[in-house]
C-alpha cells in the first residue's frame, strides 16, 4: 500500500471514530451524581395548601411561591387557600387522601400533629434537617414542636399566640388606667364590669370582655391550664378536664358571663369578635386580627394596649403553632424541602413578621424583633414562651368535640359547669375505647 493511500485511510478512520463518538455524547444522558439522581432536574410540580384568613394573608402566601419559582425555575408551585377552620382543613385532607391528591407541602395547624401526625401521613424531616445548614439557628422550639414519637414530621414556622388586648381609650372612660390593664382573673372580672356599657333596658350595648358563646375550645383552655388542670394527660393520653381546677375555671367564665358583660359569638368567626367591630373593651386576638385592625383602623394604633399573659396557678396562654409538612406519599420529597428552606429564610420570616406580624423563629433575628417594636413585642414573646397549643394525641379532634360541647352547656345554663365536664369527658373517653376496639 503506498504511503498516500495509508494516510488517507488513517484520516478515514479517525474522521469515522470522530463522527461515532459525537453522536454518542450527543445521545448520552445526563451525567449521575453520586446519590445516583440526574444533576440536571426535569421540572417538577408540587402542590402547597395552606389555611386562608384574610387578603393579606392569602396574598403572602400566594406571592411568595411565585417568589421561589424565580429563584427555582424547574420548579412550579401550585397553591390552594383552604378554609380557616381546621375542622373544614381536615374535611378537605380526608378527601385529598382518598383521591390521592394529598398535599406536597402543608402548612398544618398543630392539631393535625396528633391526628395525622400519629397516623403517619406526614413524611419525616430528620435527615433534611441534620444536612440542612441554617438548623442552629432555629429555635429549639420550632424544631420540637412537630416531634411525633421520636420523628419529626413538621416544621414550626407559626405562632399564633391569642394575646389579651385593650382599648385604651375605653379604659380611661371608665375611669380607670389605662396603663394598668388586669394581671389576674379577680382583676378581669372587676375590669370587665366597670368596662361594660348598657341601654336603658339591660342589654349590652359595649362587652367588657369578649366571651365567646360557641366554639370556644382555643378560648376556654387557657383558663383551665391557668389554673392547674392538665386538661390533656398528654403521657398517659387520657382525658384530665373534668378535675376541680377545669370546673372552677369554667365556673368563673359563666359566672362573668352570667353578669352580662359580653356579647355572645362564634369563636371560630373571627370577623364577629365585637372588639373587631368596636363593641367590646378587651379581647383575645391573634397577631394578624391586630395588624388588620390597625391597618383598618390607623387611629387606634396608640389606643390598643396589650396585656401580660394572666397567672393565677400557672402562667399559661393559647400559643397555637402552624408547621411545614411533606406528604408521606409525596413524589416530590427534596423539592418540597427546597420549597420549605425556602419559606423558613431570614428573608421571608421578617417579611412574614412584617406583613403579618408573625413572630420570628430565628434566634438572628430575635434582637431585630425586640428592637422594631419593644413595647408589643416583648408582650408577643411573653405569650409565645409561656404558650402552650393543643394537645398532640390521635383523638384531639373528638377532645374538641366534647370540651366545646362542654362549654357551650355550661355557659348557656343548660348544665352546671362540673355536670357539663363531667359528662364531656365520659362520652369522649367512651368514643375513644369505641375507636381503638
Amino acid at each position: 500500500m503506498s504511503k498516500t493511500k495509508t494516510v488517507s485511510t488513517i484520516v478515514a478512520a479517525s474522521m469515522l471514530v470522530g463522527m461515532i463518538a459525537g453522536c454518542a455524547k450527543q445521545s448520552a444522558p445526563a451525567q449521575q451524581t453520586a446519590d445516583g439522581k440526574s444533576d440536571k432536574k426535569a421540572p417538577v410540580t408540587i402542590t402547597f395548601w395552606f389555611p386562608g384568613a384574610d387578603k393579606v394573608n392569602d396574598e403572602y402566601f400566594t406571592n411568595v411561591a411565585k417568589e421561589f419559582e424565580t429563584l427555582h425555575p424547574n420548579i412550579k408551585v401550585e397553591t390552594t387557600v383552604l378554609p380557616a377552620n381546621s375542622a373544614d382543613v381536615d374535611t378537605k385532607l380526608n378527601a385529598a387522601k382518598l383521591s390521592g391528591t394529598f398535599p406536597d407541602v402543608l402548612s398544618a395547624y398543630l392539631i393535625f400533629m396528633g391526628t395525622r401526625g400519629t397516623k403517619g401521613e406526614f413524611a419525616p424531616l430528620d435527615d433534611y434537617i441534620k444536612n440542612w445548614d441554617e438548623k442552629d439557628d432555629v429555635f429549639e422550639s420550632a424544631l420540637a414542636i412537630g416531634k411525633v414519637k421520636d420523628k419529626t414530621v413538621g416544621l414550626g414556622f407559626y405562632p399564633a399566640p391569642e394575646i389579651l388586648t385593650y382599648r385604651k381609650d375605653f379604659f380611661k372612660e371608665a375611669g380607670l388606667d389605662p396603663e394598668k390593664p388586669p394581671a389576674t382573673w379577680e382583676e378581669l372580672a372587676q375590669d370587665a364590669e366597670k368596662l361594660t356599657k348598657r341601654d336603658a333596658n339591660g342589654n349590652v350595648t359595649r362587652a367588657g370582655f369578649d366571651i365567646p358563646g360557641t366554639n370556644a375550645s382555643v378560648f376556654f383552655e387557657p383558663f383551665m391550664r391557668q389554673n392547674g388542670s392538665k386538661v390533656i394527660d398528654e403521657e398517659k393520653e387520657a382525658p384530665a378536664f373534668s378535675d376541680a381546677k377545669s370546673v372552677e375555671a369554667l365556673n368563673f367564665l359563666v359566672d362573668l358571663a352570667n353578669k352580662k358583660v359580653n356579647i355572645p359569638f362564634d369563636y371560630q368567626k373571627k370577623d364577629t369578635f365585637p372588639f373587631i367591630n368596636g363593641k367590646s373593651a378587651m379581647s383575645f386576638l391573634q397577631t394578624t386580627m391586630i395588624t388588620n385592625l390597625i391597618k383598618n383602623n390607623p387611629d387606634l394604633k396608640d389606643n390598643l394596649g396589650f396585656v401580660p399573659v394572666l397567672k393565677r396557678d400557672n402562667k399559661v396562654a393559647f400559643n397555637g403553632y402552624r408547621l411545614f409538612t411533606i406528604g408521606a406519599n409525596s413524589k416530590h420529597k427534596d423539592e418540597s424541602w427546597d420549597f420549605i428552606k425556602f419559606m423558613m429564610s431570614k428573608d421571608q420570616m421578617w417579611k412574614r413578621y412584617k406583613d403579618l406580624k408573625i413572630p420570628v423563629v430565628r434566634k438572628s433575628l430575635e434582637k431585630q424583633f425586640m428592637d422594631d417594636d419593644p413595647k408589643f413585642n416583648g408582650v408577643l414573646l411573653d405569650y409565645v414562651k409561656n404558650g402552650k397549643g393543643k394537645p398532640i394525641i390521635p383523638w384531639t379532634s373528638l377532645y374538641d368535640k366534647y370540651i366545646q360541647l362542654a362549654y357551650e352547656e355550661a355557659i348557656s345554663g343548660k348544665k352546671p359547669a362540673a355536670q357539663a365536664l363531667k359528662d364531656a369527658q365520659e362520652g369522649l373517653e367512651k368514643e375513644i375505647n369505641t375507636s381503638t376496639k
